[in-house]
């Protein structure tokens, strides 16, 4: 599991003073560079080893601009082309849980346009990150 700390943004926030739902979505998408940027060589966005096909999100607990947050990342399952990440945005001293959400990526090469079968290296690497 990964750790990636979110900073929560005024632009984040609706007419309620709460983060709005649209931004835990971002929030999701940084944590899910920040698993690229730790574990792929990411040099130019063709790099990018996958493309979104699915996202789904409990909201469990309103977030204020003065909660602290953290996305915590995982794998939990793994196909031939395409992985599942699960998700939870928690405050890191308490531990209390704002939001738990999953996503699939499927294995892509943008350089051809094409999904593509998981590669060995690619593979290996989300089996170490499986919980």
């Amino acid at each position: 599991m990964i750790k990636t700390p979110i900073q929560v943004r005024f632009n984040d926030m609706d007419p309620m003073r709460r983060v709005n739902n649209s931004s835990y979505s971002t929030y999701l998408e940084v944590a899910r560079m920040d698993f690229c940027n730790r574990f792929f060589q990411i040099e130019t966005l063709d790099d990018t080893p996958f493309v979104l096909v699915r996202v789904e999100m409990d909201l469990l607990r309103s977030m204020t601009s003065s909660d602290k947050a953290e996305v915590h990342t995982w794998v939990t399952r793994i196909g031939s082309s395409s992985w599942e990440f699960t998700y939870k945005i928690v405050d890191p001293v308490s531990q209390k849980v704002f939001v738990q959400a999953k996503s699939v990526q499927v294995y892509f090469n943008y350089r051809t346009g094409n999904k593509e079968l998981i590669p060995k290296e690619v593979r290996e690497i989300l089996e170490k990150e499986m919980n």
